[in-house]
């Protein structure tokens, strides 16, 4: 919360606040009740948080709570300056009858039972979320065999945190949890308590001008987590209002293609400036781009070129459906295979926000143990344009990252193994086990060998249309909600507050889609009605004449 101003202008920002909210109608202490999370140290985080909790309060004539709080290690490991009491203001200006620092109840808890262990409602659960707890942590791609002296004391608090969840959510009953992630013990096991007690979780995401996803309890089929409950129900919704329409969404999805290239928008959001630009418009252009990288990294040009790309090693482990037991896992046993596969050449790229997600040195560690082969190649992601690795890309493989639908909608097929929320929807090659991931690659390298590919009839087109649903009909512009890419300074601030001085909520696009998203129990917000194929149309029409 240190980038919000001084003083005077925070200040501003819950006088505003306040007087957006204050002729609410009053709402009874005994009844409905909605929780937000507040447990993130960004203030664009916390308002999208804040502001999608009080339009679900609207619905259901509900109070709003918000859970707040840090600890060291969570401040250590990512905040700069975590402000709780600038937090519990900035909820109460936005309507909160009640704050809860829930890292001050974990530590009553622990206080209480001393030496006792904490029991939980789901071992299974707290199992995972541990591991993904302490990797996240600690900056690693796995724990080591022997603990590091915190572990112990984490996963005792990680234990509280369901504890403390399970309580406070079997006293508030709530209607719903807003959260900005899922993720970890602050945030996923008041998620996972919130599953088990049939709780609707609505998910905001970091990005654009206001996403979300949600996930009700009589839509879920038994996959296990949230992300993967998502994944699948995505994948029905993209099939059902989606690709029906494709021949009516295909002008919208091409704007949407070529402002990808240009990274006008995420999910490219690690690639900023220049070196995000895809400029090439004929495959003449792409031809001599990738004959000067090759030659440039020391490439055969001859030989197509498999793309790896390194994940975020720590992040996020467990929270959806992935083939090897960590990502480290999976990056060692791939670089092991593409060393016995040379009749393809293979371009290793690390993340490029490794530092933030390891300290080992792991992604140096295996290009060391295969600097001898020839045929592979270990590179710093951000030394490439995305001309020149778009160009020399022939198969990028992945487990979860945005690759898998950014390179299909341009013609380059994706292998992953696992997961992401939109491989559902045919983008991609999505391997079911390790065995189905081996022969998916060994086709790969086969086909392309032989100057085929892989990608298949469909796939570019679905690419397409699911970049225009994430990045258009999935992101709703609302004037109260600044879009993401304003960032959380001045600019931030004066645009929230003069939203929340002289914006009414009458016909406010986020009221109308959290309505629509929670009557329909749809898995995601939508800046259109898709379900009234004529209304759909007829609105995508008069956005493209004013445009």
């Amino acid at each position: 919360m240190n980038l919000v101003g001084d003083d005077e202008q925070f200040e501003r920002l819950l006088v505003a606040a306040r007087s957006y909210g204050e002729h609410r109608p009053p709402r009874d202490d005994s009844g409905p009740v909605v929780v937000a999370e507040a447990l993130h140290e960004d203030i664009r985080v916390i308002v999208r948080n804040l502001l999608v909790a009080n339009a679900i309060c609207e619905l259901r004539s509900a109070r709003l709570v918000v859970l707040t709080g840090t600890d060291r290690e969570w401040n250590e490991a990512l905040w700069e300056q975590f402000d709780i009491e600038r937090v519990r203001r900035l909820a109460e200006a936005f309507g909160a009858a009640k704050v809860f620092d829930v890292h001050d109840l974990v530590n009553r808890h622990l206080a209480d039972r001393g030496d006792s262990p904490t029991e939980v409602s789901d071992l299974e659960t707290i199992d995972v979320v541990e591991k993904a707890t302490l990797i996240r942590l600690g900056r690693v791609p796995r724990l080591p065999d022997a603990e590091e002296p915190w572990h112990r004391s984490r996963r005792s608090r990680t234990r509280a945190f369901s504890a403390v969840y399970d309580r406070l959510f079997a006293e508030l009953s709530p209607d719903a949890l807003v959260t900005s992630h899922v993720d970890y013990d602050q945030w996923g096991l008041a998620v996972d308590t919130a599953i088990r007690r049939e709780i609707p979780v609505v998910h905001v995401q970091s990005t654009g001008t206001l996403k979300a996803y949600a996930l009700f309890p009589e839509r879920r089929r038994g996959l296990g987590t949230f992300r993967a409950e998502l994944t699948g129900q995505i994948a029905e919704y993209f099939e059902e209002f989606v690709w029906p329409y494709r021949d009516l969404l295909k002008p919208s999805a091409e704007l949407l293609a070529w402002r990808a290239k240009v990274n006008l928008g995420r999910p490219s959001w690690w690639r900023a400036g220049n070196v995000s630009d895809f400029e090439l418009h004929t495959e003449t252009e792409r031809r001599q781009i990738r004959q000067h990288a090759c030659e440039r990294f020391g490439i055969d040009p001859d030989r197509p070129v498999f793309t790896v790309f390194h994940h975020a090693v720590s992040d996020a482990l467990g929270t959806n459906r992935e083939l090897f037991d960590d990502l480290a896992q999976w990056f060692e046993e791939t670089a092991d295979f593409a060393a016995g596969n040379d009749s393809v050449s293979w371009l290793f790229l690390d993340h490029p926000s490794q530092f933030r997600y390891d300290t080992t040195g792991h992604f140096a560690a295996v290009a060391a143990r295969h600097s001898a082969h020839a045929h592979m190649a270990f590179m710093p992601s951000l030394a490439l344009s995305k001309n020149v690795l778009w160009s020399m890309t022939e198969v990028g493989v992945t487990v979860r990252g945005s690759v898998s639908n950014e390179l299909p909608a341009f013609g380059i097929p994706v292998i992953q193994a696992g997961w992401s929320e939109w491989s559902g929807c045919g983008l991609s090659h999505v391997a079911q086990t390790r065995d189905d991931y081996w022969r998916l690659l060994g086709e790969a390298v086969a086909k392309h060998a032989k100057g085929e590919s892989i990608l298949g009839a469909e796939q570019r087109e679905r690419a397409r249309l699911w970049l225009w649903l994430y990045r258009s009909g999935a992101d709703v512009p609302s004037p109260l909600v600044p879009h993401w890419e304003v960032g959380q300074g001045n600019e931030y601030l004066s645009t929230l507050v003069a939203g929340l001085r002289h914006v009414e909520r009458d016909g406010d696009p986020l009221y109308c889609s959290v309505r629509r998203m929670w009557e329909r129990r749809d898995p995601l917000l939508s800046r259109f009605d898709f379900q009234d194929a004529g209304g759909f149309a007829a609105a995508l029409a008069a956005s493209r004449s004013a445009s």
